[in-house]
């Protein structure tokens, strides 16, 4: 079957994770993504681990991001490589890029421009504060969004420093929010034939994501915005991570009355029901009670243990996994948020997959990517009707890079 979003057209300007994550999805849903990568390849290519032909520079990091892509390589600040540039942004039905804000524009790629070409055009920023509002001439990262958003102090433990999430948070939550402006503005366009200017902040993003406390501030003059969640949830009591007696640990939530009763029986603690029967008197002075939870899940050998009495009572709660569990995990597996992608030289390797499941169509990953600039040949023929000899000029140039072909080498390969 064919993807959801077969037949659309993407140009990729964007780098790192942000971009590069929204692109993938795209692909992994059926749309032709032409992505441009500069002489010494993207900031990816050079962690570890590195997969399949070492002179391919690929690693895992970048084949995450980036299966299912055509890399092609442009010179940017030549006129021909910008010129290349402008017709395939005239291919494309959307733009992805995430410099920072100003540097598409004055790479002569700016919005105004794309626009003026091609009014259906379809252009999507992602950087760190937008490309408006008072924070927008900031420079910054993923850990500086997150700083900025105050979901970074919402971590840790009360009384101690706030901590970072350590995966790349800022970068994959905007790159889904840019995912679903893509989805917006395409219907826009098709109801309207109008292209738009998708600006996506990795700030707004991630301040958008907090739970209950913004509402909560907004109404309250900021009193009731609450500290650091730790292991114990402030606002759902209890909800909270327990430790067993093999120092296994289960994740567990049963805030609402009727949960909160059935954990109750399950604890055999009815003195609890009278202390603690109601969600205001839990919320008061919470403490205590998770003192209660917390000793009694120690006695239980093991996480998987006490997962399994409370889920037979009705209750939520799983023991705490690691990544590595998950590498092959059956249902992300048969659910084909892991499928398998092909590494010349290494074989075939689960990859994380686009999360989304459509009846009548297909999410898959693409190859896996190849050398820097490898389709540069490819695309400058089959998009843009260039002649061999002309892409081979365009090389000697210095305006297009990428291994050559048997045709644009002069036969000698």
């Amino acid at each position: 079957m064919a993807g959801p979003y077969a037949g659309l057209r993407v140009f990729d300007l964007s780098h790192v994770i942000a971009g590069p994550f929204c692109t993938r999805m795209l692909a992994d849903m059926g749309a032709d993504v032409v992505r441009v990568e500069q002489p010494a390849g993207d900031l990816m290519r050079a962690l570890p681990v590195r997969v399949g032909d070492p002179g391919d520079r690929v690693s895992s990091a970048y084949a995450q991001y980036n299966c299912g892509k055509r890399s092609v390589g442009l010179n940017l600040k030549d006129p021909h490589g910008l010129e290349l540039a402008l017709r395939l942004a005239d291919w494309a039905d959307v733009v992805v890029e995430n410099f920072a804000p100003g540097v598409l524009g004055k790479l002569g790629l700016g919005w105004d421009v794309l626009h003026a070409r091609d009014p259906r055009t379809i252009l999507c920023s992602l950087s760190t504060f937008g490309a408006e509002g008072p924070y927008a001439h900031l420079s910054g990262f993923g850990l500086v969004a997150e700083a900025y958003s105050g979901l970074m102090s919402l971590t840790g433990e009360d009384g101690g420093p706030p901590m970072h999430f350590g995966t790349a948070l800022a970068d994959v939550n905007s790159a889904v929010h840019a995912l679903a402006g893509i989805g917006a503005a395409l219907h826009r366009r098709h109801a309207t034939g109008e292209g738009t200017h998708v600006d996506v902040s990795a700030f707004d993003s991630l301040f958008a994501m907090i739970d209950q406390q913004p509402a909560a501030g907004a109404v309250t003059g900021g009193a009731a915005v609450g500290g650091k969640y730790g292991n114990r949830h402030t606002t759902s009591v209890p909800s909270g991570v327990a430790t067993c007696a093999d120092g296994s640990h289960l994740a567990y939530g049963m805030a609402g009355d009727v949960f909160f009763e059935r954990l109750v029986q399950a604890m055999d603690a009815p003195d609890l029901r009278e202390a603690y029967g109601d969600l205001a008197t839990r919320l008061s002075d919470p403490g205590p009670l998770y003192d209660r939870i917390e000793a009694w899940a120690a006695t239980w050998p093991t996480a998987d243990d006490l997962v399994a009495h409370l889920v037979a009572h009705g209750l939520s709660a799983a023991r705490v996994r690691g990544v590595r569990e998950n590498l092959d995990d059956p249902h992300l597996v048969a659910r084909g948020t892991l499928q398998p992608v092909d590494f010349p030289g290494h074989g075939a390797a689960l990859m994380p997959t686009a999360p989304f499941r459509f009846s009548g169509a297909e999410v898959r990953p693409g190859a896996a990517p190849g050398p820097v600039a490898a389709d540069t040949d490819g695309v400058l023929a089959d998009v843009l009707g260039l002649a061999a000899a002309d892409v081979a000029a365009l090389r000697r140039d210095g305006v297009v890079h990428g291994p050559p072909t048997r045709e644009t080498d002069g036969g000698t390969r």
